[in-house]
């Protein structure tokens, strides 16, 4: 059921890429938003499998595969159009605050789910399995709650200037097919790094290194912190160094510290975890937080939305998704817990040469435009 999100993920990153560079990459964020949160609000009424069997099970499914559609197109798009109507300033910081939206959507998300089963508990209400008095289940309140989010989701959306997102047209004639090439193995390293890193995490420290639930949790959580801290002090910084010089030095940090760092988590003390996740989340952060400066100038005068979209989503799909399945087989196959660093640097391997060569054609593009 949760990958079936990731399978549709690409065909959606292709529709919305196209309608953005038909209509504008505003109009393809609306409908990409929208078509995100009005499946979430739907499962709230979906009937359960002991009253409808496999009916229910594929509407969960349909909506869920809906939801990954439109995701193939949200965030890419978010951060394309923000990058295009910004200012050259401002635009590493605000891109950085688009990436850190998503990590705090999915804190909160994953907060809900971690507290409703003590609120439920807490509360003489919850005696039975429905809510006294209105027949709803605990486990649909979260739904719900997307109901007025996807209300304001919409008014939000819809206030979008015609007169931006008709700026993000581009001509899709002479298209070179390197930026693609480009685009999509920085976005695989980045979605190995953040499945890796700061998803799949806590399970690998339990399940394999033995820390407690609570302590992998823990840790999890302030590198997650740091991770989002560190994001906006890139796009900051970005305003004084080229941000193509940050994803590179990102991509070749991570490639350094990767293996030492799995290497210190297996001592299994809190502040050992601590210090390894704090240094995994700063050059983390340094390459995630600017990406999508670097991608939007790899794509404004060639691909557009396309590039941006499909890159992205099929990146995330076939590397992000899969990184903790490749990690955990790695390690059966190799006997070896450290295995995920390994897996990590040989991505970031590829990923140097090719954030290099960007950052080298980024320098010599600004220098011309400082010439001229």
């Amino acid at each position: 059921m949760f990958a079936s999100s990731y399978l549709a993920r690409p065909l959606g990153g292709v529709f919305f890429g196209i309608l953005g560079n038909r209509h504008g990459a505003g109009v393809a964020l609306k409908f990409s938003m929208i078509g995100m949160a009005v499946p979430a609000s739907l499962i709230a009424f979906l009937p359960t499998y002991r009253t409808s069997g496999y009916m229910a099970t594929g509407l969960l499914l349909a909506l869920k595969m809906l939801q990954g559609f439109c995701a193939g197109g949200e965030m890419p798009l978010s951060g394309y159009f923000v990058a295009l109507n910004t200012g050259e300033r401002n635009r590493g910081l605000y891109c950085a605050f688009t990436v850190v939206s998503g990590f705090l959507g999915m804190l909160l998300a994953s907060g809900t789910v971690f507290a409703l089963p003590y609120l439920v508990d807490a509360s003489h209400r919850f005696a039975n399995p429905a809510v006294a008095g209105y027949g709803v289940e605990p486990w649909r309140w979260p739904f719900l709650l997307c109901t007025p989010l996807s209300i304001l989701i919409y008014l939000l959306r819809s206030s979008i200037n015609q007169d931006l997102t008709l700026q993000t047209r581009r001509s899709s004639h002479g298209k070179p097919t390197l930026p693609l090439f480009q685009a999509f193995v920085l976005v695989a390293f980045m979605e190995v790094v953040i499945y890796s890193i700061f998803v799949w995490m806590p399970s690998y420290l339990h399940s394999y290194v033995g820390v407690s639930s609570f302590n992998a949790h823990i840790s999890n959580v302030v590198s997650l912190a740091i991770f989002s801290a560190s994001m906006i002090v890139s796009g900051y910084v970005a305003r004084f160094i080229n941000a193509s010089s940050l994803v590179l030095c990102g991509v070749v940090s991570l490639v350094v510290v990767s293996y030492p760092l799995f290497e210190i988590l297996q001592l299994d003390d809190i502040s050992f975890l601590l210090f390894a996740q704090t240094v995994f989340a700063i050059p983390s952060g340094c390459m995630v937080g600017v990406i999508f400066v670097v991608l939007t100038d790899l794509f404004k005068q060639n691909w557009g939305s396309l590039g941006m979209a499909i890159t992205y989503s099929f990146a995330t799909a076939i590397f992000g998704g899969t990184a903790p399945i490749v990690c955990s087989y790695l390690i059966e196959v190799t006997h070896m817990i450290t295995a995920p660093a390994i897996y990590i640097s040989a991505i970031g391997l590829l990923a140097a040469p090719v954030a290099y060569s960007v950052s080298s054609v980024t320098h010599d593009a600004i220098q011309l435009r400082t010439s001229d």
